[in-house]
């Protein structure tokens, strides 16, 4: 009885931590990113994989290939297609 009572006090508490995303979820915002960096003249870096505050985007990084340092977040969306710049 009591393990049933801790687990049931647990449960909510998993669902509290970042979304990790699906692989076909990472495609969508990495492809969004990837079209970004081409538009842009950079290349793309990585997406991060997990939504933090599951608002239905993740942040993905591109580096501008004339000035290799700077690198630009954008948030990219992984349940439909398209990215925005970080400001």
């Amino acid at each position: 009885m009591k393990r049933i009572l801790a687990l049931a006090a647990l449960l909510p508490l998993a669902a509290c931590g970042p979304y990790q995303l699906a692989d076909t979820e990472r495609q969508v915002a990495e492809l969004g990113a990837r079209e970004i960096a081409d538009r842009s003249q950079a290349d793309f870096v990585g997406c991060s994989g997990q939504d933090s505050d599951k608002d239905g985007y993740v942040t993905c990084t591109i580096k501008d290939r004339a000035s290799p340092r700077a690198e630009h977040e954008l948030a990219c969306a992984y349940k439909a297609r398209g990215c925005k710049r970080k400001a």
